[in-house]
Parts: C-alpha cells; structure tokens; sequence
C-alpha cells in the first residue's frame, strides 16, 4: 500500500484514512501500526539542513536522516540506521547547483528528493509481510475444534485476528471459543452476535447459507454459560436454514433424548416435529 502524493517542489507524505493509533495528527502515516503489516512512518524533522523520519516496516524500526553539508563541500548525506548502526549511506553532489540565485530552495528540493526516494528504496527491500488467506485459518481451526483442542484454536484465532480482524467467520469461532475456554460468557456471545451482524452488512446475499455455522457457535456460547433456552433458540434459527445440518443436529441430542411426537399428525422426520419435543423438555429442565 502506499499513501503517498507529490505536493509542491519534492514529496510530501500525506496521512490517509481514519486511524486511532500513536501517529493520529503525525504529518506522516503511511500505514498505521495496527494495521498487521506493521509499516509506518513519521516525519520528525524538517529544517532546511536537515530531514529526518522514522519507519516501521513489520515491527523493526529504523530512522532514515538526510543532510546537507556545504559551502565548501556541497554534499548531500542520505544515511538509513537500524538499531544504532548505520545500514546504507547515499551521497549526491550538488556543486552544479551553486551557481543559481536560488541555490537554497533547489537544494532543499533535491533533500526532499533524495529524503523520499532512501525511504521509498528501503519500503521496497523490506515487503510487506504476506497474509495468510481466512479460510486457511479457517480450516485449521475448524479441526482442532471437531478434536476438541479449543486452547491451540483460541491461540490461532489471536494470531488470524491481528491480520483479519474483521473476518465474520473468525469473530464468530472467537466468540464460542471465548466462552468455552475462558468462560466470559457475555463477551462471547457478543462477539458472536457481532459476527453475525458484520456478515450481514457485507454481504447482501448469502446469510441463509451460512447462518447454521453462525447460530452454531452463538448456541455453544449460550450452552457454555448455561443458557439452554438460548442455545435452544440459536440451534433452531440455524435449523431453519438446513434441517440436516449435522453438527447442529449433534448438539441438539446433546441437550437430552427425544421423546414421543409433540405434534401427532407430523412424521417424526418432519424439522418442527423432530426437534420439538425435545428441545421443550430441555428447556424444562432446571
């Protein structure tokens, strides 16, 4: 990503965007810190003989300082330092420049210059670390669940959050895995309802598809905390989209066994005559 644009005689770095994070109200941010890349950058200096910045380029800081020397040996001095050692050094004569009237304003135009281009070079050298793709986490996590290691899914989901941390799929996995492994029962359902909330304001199609992976993990949470009359509501919301869905239907027989036909008239494969039953004498029970 690169926020940059060219203003007046050389470049000038202009914030972008909305952000909360240290350099709110900086003259530079190129991408904030929170952003999981961990590239940013800070102007903190710059004086007619000197310019000096700050870059973070996934978590490693360094301070990129230009300078001029002169009159007598007219040199500009481009130096990048990495935890206090200097790791490259650029130098650009400007002896051609003495003989203007304006020899002030183009050597501060060729600082800006050569300032832009140490710390566009070094962005390049080191590229932004690569994001792992949702569904891959996805998967992984979606494994250590069905073999109950909730503990290393709670681990991974941390980690795919700081890189997708607006994923539908993974809050919603977050949730359930809060309450389950942590037992903060309300931040868990909250985080689910948020889940489900995010997926339907980004995508105008599709909910009914998904929504018993949604109300799936909502019901764990309800049923972690004890809330069965909600995690019975939660299944049969998911229910209503796929009556088939298996583990929806595993969690419902975990609740307790059937019993006879609420609804006589009604098969027993029918979804409201199925499910019925039980699901009133669950919420019976104390």
């Amino acid at each position: 990503m690169n926020n940059t644009e060219r203003t007046g005689s050389g470049e000038e770095f202009v914030r972008k965007g909305k952000c909360s994070c240290s350099l709110t109200g900086s003259r530079f941010c190129d991408i904030c810190p929170e952003n999981p890349n961990k590239r940013a950058l800070k102007i903190r200096s710059a004086r007619s003989s000197e310019m000096t910045a700050d870059i973070v380029l996934d978590g490693l800081k360094y301070h990129v300082q230009t300078e001029r020397l002169g009159p007598k040996n007219p040199v500009i001095i481009t130096n990048v330092w990495k935890a206090g050692e200097v790791i490259s050094t650029k130098k650009t004569d400007y002896r051609h420049l003495v003989v203007f009237p304006d020899i002030n304003s183009k050597v501060q135009e060729l600082m800006q210059q050569e300032h832009a281009f140490s710390i566009q070079e070094l962005t390049r050298k080191i590229p932004a670390r690569k994001l792992k793709d949702p569904t891959f986490y996805i998967e992984e996590i979606r494994c250590l669940i069905k073999s109950r290691s909730y503990r290393e899914a709670l681990k991974i989901l941390d980690n795919a959050l700081t890189e997708h941390p607006f994923n539908p799929f993974l809050l919603s996995y977050h949730g359930c895995m809060i309450a389950v492994v942590h037992g903060d029962y309300n931040l868990g359902v909250d985080i689910c309802k948020d889940a489900i909330e995010i997926f339907k304001a980004e995508e105008t199609v599709g909910f009914q598809f998904f929504s018993p992976f949604f109300y799936l993990n909502l019901g764990k949470a309800y049923r972690a905390a004890g809330q069965k009359r909600d995690a019975v509501q939660s299944y049969m919301t998911g229910l209503a989209a796929d009556p088939e869905d298996p583990d929806l239907l595993a969690e419902i027989n975990g609740l307790g066994r059937r019993r006879k036909p609420i609804i006589p008239f009604l098969k027993r494969s029918n979804p409201v005559n199925k499910f019925a039953g039980i699901l009133l004498q669950t919420i019976s029970v104390p």
